[in-house]
C-alpha cells in the first residue's frame, strides 16, 4: 500500500487528544443530600437518563479512534499496488468515410467507439491510455500516455468519423514508435478494413454485410454547339447486392424529377445511366438512387454549371455596341445589356432601379462616363477627358501621319503571361491614340515608342481595369484573330472565376479566388454551419469536411453572389468491404506490465468517519441530558 498525499496522517495526531480528553472529562461523584425525599421521588422520571456504564464510554472512545484514523487514512488517500497488473494501451481509432456506413442504425464508427471504450473500461487501475485519431485531414495522438480513465474515455467520446479518406501509415508510424518504447504495450486497430496479417496489434474490424448504392460521378456534355440540349450520363454502382436502382435526374431547384431510370446493376459493378436533357442552360444537375441503403450521403451527386455560376451581367455603353456586344457574349456566355451615351446619362443622373449598379463588367466605347462605377470590372475605350477613379490622366491625342505598329509586352509575369497567352503579338496597327499618364499601378500590354497603349492594373476602387488609348475604329484590332484571344483572356482577368472547380471530394481543400473589390466571404456546409474567411487574401483555401452542397456568399461593393460546390465521399470510402495486405509493428512483443492499483478504500474510509460524526453527535446529546 502508499499514499498519495501522506501528510494526510498527521491527522493521527488526533488520536492522543481524544485519549486526553477521555481521562481529564467530568467525573460523576455521589454526594450526600439532607433530604432525599424529592430525589427518590423523581428517580422514576431520571431512569432514561442514567449515566451509561464505563464499557459504554470505552466503546465510544475506540469508535473514535477508529473514525480519526479512518479519516487521516482518506485524506492521505491510500492505494494498494499489485506488481505487473495494469497494462500499457495504445487504440488507434480509423475515422474515414466508410466508417459511417450504417448498421442498424448505428454507424460503423459509434459500434468501434464502444468497443474501444469497453476496453478502457474493463483494464485494470494503473493502466495508461494513448489514443492515436486517423481522420481525412491529418493523424493526430490526441491522448498520450493518460492515467485516468475518466480522461481518455472523455476525449474518446470526443471524437467523430470524418468522411474523407484516412491514411493509415501515419498511424502505424506513431503506434511503432510506442511499441518500440515499451514492447509490452498493448495496441489496437478499430477499423472496418479488413488485414490479412496484423503482428503485434488486436484488429478490432467493425465492418459487416451491409448493403451500399452509390452514384460516383456526373457529366453533362451539349449534344451540339447550340447549346439546345445535354447528354446527361451518371455512374452508379452497388456493393454486396445484384439490385435494380430507382436513379432520378433533378434540375435546378426543382422538388420532382425530370427523369428516372430504372437500371439493373450486378455486385460491385459500374453502370453508367444516361438522360437527355432538352434544355439551353441549366445551373445545376442533381442525380439521386431512390433505393435505401446503408449510406446515405453518397446517393446523391450534384454537378453545377461553371459556365452559370461565373457569369455576370455586362453593362456596354456604346453608340455602335454590335461588335464588342458579339464578342463578350460569345466569348464569355454573360448576358450584356447595351445603352448609348444619352441613355447611361440619364441613368446616371437618377439612378433608377439597377440602371447604373449590379453589373459586373461596365464598357465605355469611346464614351466618357464621369466618374466610375465602383461595383464592377471596368474596359475603357478612348477617353478623351479624366476619369474620376480611373487612375490615369489625360495628355492628349496623338496626330500620325500613318498607322503604326505596337509591340506586344515580352514581360513574363504572371499577369502579362496570362493576358497575352496563346497570341502572336503581331501587325496590330493604330491610326489615332491618346496619350495618358499613368500614375496607379499597371500592367502594360501594347505600347508604341515607350507609350502605354492597353493596359490594365486596378482602378481606385479596387476594381479590374482594362484601358485601350485608342478606338477599335481607329486601328486594325478587331479584324486580327488575335483580338477575340485578347477578348477571351480579359474576360478571364475582370470574370476570375470564383471556384477553380465545383466538384470535390471530402477532405479536399476548395480552392476560392476572392475578386479585388470583396469585402466579405461566408462559406455554408451542408449542415449549416458558416465560416468567414479572410476577404483580403487573394486566394483562399477551405478543407471540405462534410457530404453535400457548400454554398459561398461573396460580397462585392455591397451586393451578394452566391457560388456552389459539391462534396461527395471518395471512391474508395464507399465501399462496404476493403481488404489491406497488412499492419504489423515490427518486433518482438514482451512482457511485463504495469504497476496496478486499486484506491476505492477510500469509500471505506469515508463511512468510517461518518461513524465518527454519528459517535459525536451521540456523546455530545447524552451529555446534554445529563446536565
Amino acid at each position: 500500500m502508499r499514499f498519495l498525499y501522506p501528510l494526510g496522517l498527521l491527522g493521527l495526531i488526533g488520536v492522543p487528544i481524544l485519549i486526553i480528553i477521555y481521562i481529564i472529562k467530568n467525573k460523576y461523584t455521589e454526594q450526600t443530600v439532607s433530604s432525599t425525599y424529592l430525589w427518590k421521588l423523581s428517580e422514576k422520571f431520571l431512569k432514561r437518563k442514567k449515566r451509561p456504564p464505563k464499557i459504554a464510554g470505552l466503546l465510544s472512545l475506540i469508535l473514535q479512534i477508529v473514525a480519526v484514523v479512518a479519516i487521516s487514512f482518506a485524506i492521505a488517500h491510500p492505494v494498494l499496488i499489485f506488481p505487473d497488473a495494469a497494462d500499457e494501451y495504445c487504440i488507434i481509432v480509423d475515422a474515414s468515410g466508410s466508417m459511417n456506413i450504417e448498421q442498424n442504425g448505428v454507424t460503423r464508427f459509434e459500434i468501434g467507439r464502444e468497443r474501444a471504450k469497453n476496453i478502457i473500461e474493463d483494464s485494470t487501475d494503473g493502466s495508461v491510455y494513448t489514443l492515436i485519431y486517423a481522420s481525412d485531414d491529418s493523424t493526430t495522438v490526441v491522448c498520450e500516455r493518460a492515467e485516468e480513465k475518466s480522461y481518455a474515455l472523455q476525449v474518446l467520446n470526443g471524437l467523430t468519423s470524418t468522411y474523407g479518406a484516412a491514411e493509415l501509415t501515419d498511424a502505424l508510424e506513431l503506434a511503432q514508435n510506442y511499441f518500440l518504447g515499451n514492447n509490452a504495450i498493448r495496441t489496437y486497430l478499430v477499423t472496418d478494413r479488413k488485414y490479412s496479417n496484423h503482428e503485434n496489434v488486436e484488429l478490432i474490424n467493425v465492418s459487416g454485410d451491409e448493403t451500399n448504392f452509390a452514384v460516383l460521378n456526373v457529366n453533362a456534355p451539349k449534344i451540339n454547339e447550340a447549346g439546345d440540349g445535354y447528354t446527361v450520363t451518371a455512374q452508379v454502382v452497388a456493393y454486396k447486392e445484384t439490385a435494380d436502382l430507382l436513379v432520378s435526374l433533378y434540375v435546378d431547384d426543382a422538388a420532382q424529377p425530370v427523369s428516372t431510370e430504372t437500371v439493373p446493376v450486378f455486385e460491385d459493378g459500374e453502370t453508367n445511366v444516361v438522360f437527355d436533357l432538352e434544355t439551353g442552360a441549366f445551373n445545376s444537375l442533381k442525380v439521386v438512387i431512390e433505393n435505401a441503403d446503408a449510406l446515405s450521403s453518397d446517393n446523391v451527386c450534384v454537378l453545377y454549371n461553371p459556365k452559370s455560376e461565373n457569369s455576370y451581367k455586362t453593362l456596354l455603353v456604346s453608340e455602335t455596341p454590335r461588335f464588342l456586344k458579339a464578342v463578350v457574349e460569345t466569348v464569355s456566355g454573360a448576358a450584356v445589356e447595351t445603352m448609348d451615351a444619352a441613355q447611361y446619362a440619364e441613368a446616371f443622373a437618377n439612378k433608377s432601379g439597377d440602371a447604373v449598379d449590379g453589373y459586373g463588367l461596365y464598357i465605355f466605347d469611346s464614351i466618357h462616363p464621369g466618374v466610375l462605377p465602383d461595383d464592377g470590372a471596368v474596359w475603357l475605350f478612348n477617353q478623351t477627358e479624366n476619369v474620376e477613379g480611373a487612375e490615369f490622366s489625360v495628355k492628349r491625342q496623338a496626330t500620325l501621319q500613318e498607322g503604326v505598329q505596337l509591340e506586344m509586352t515580352k514581360a513574363s509575369s504572371k499577369l502579362a503571361t496570362q493576358l497575352t497567352k496563346n497570341m502572336s503579338g503581331k501587325d496590330l496597327y493604330v491610326y489615332k491614340y491618346m496619350k495618358y499618364g499613368i500614375f496607379g499601378e499597371f500592367t502594360t500590354l501594347y505600347s508604341y515608342q515607350g507609350e502605354s497603349l492597353v493596359f490594365t492594373g486596378n482602378n481606385a476602387y479596387g476594381n479590374r481595369e482594362v484601358v485601350f488609348a485608342f478606338s477599335l475604329h481607329d486601328s486594325n484590332f478587331s479584324m486580327l484573330g488575335d483580338f477575340v484571344i485578347f477578348a477571351k483572356n480579359l474576360l478571364d482577368f475582370s470574370f476570375p472565376d470564383v471556384l477553380e472547380k465545383v466538384t470535390y471530394d471530402c477532405g479536399e481543400r476548395l480552392q476560392l479566388n476572392a475578386p479585388t473589390a470583396c469585402t466579405a466571404i461566408k462559406i455554408t456546409a451542408p449542415d449549416g454551419t458558416e465560416s468567414y474567411p479572410a476577404s483580403n487574401v487573394a486566394a483562399n483555401e477551405f478543407v471540405l469536411r462534410q457530404p453535400g452542397v457548400y454554398t459561398v456568399t461573396l460580397t462585392v461593393a455591397g451586393e451578394e453572389k452566391e457560388y456552389h460546390a459539391f462534396a461527395g465521399i471518395p471512391k474508395e470510402e464507399r465501399k462496404v468491404s476493403t481488404l489491406e495486405s497488412s499492419f504489423n509493428l515490427q518486433g518482438e512483443a514482451g512482457e511485463g506490465g504495469l504497476d496496478g492499483k486499486y484506491d476505492d478504500l477510500i469509500v471505506i474510509f469515508i463511512l468510517l468517519g461518518v461513524v465518527f460524526l454519528i459517535d459525536w453527535v451521540v456523546y455530545c446529546y447524552d451529555k446534554y441530558q445529563l446536565r
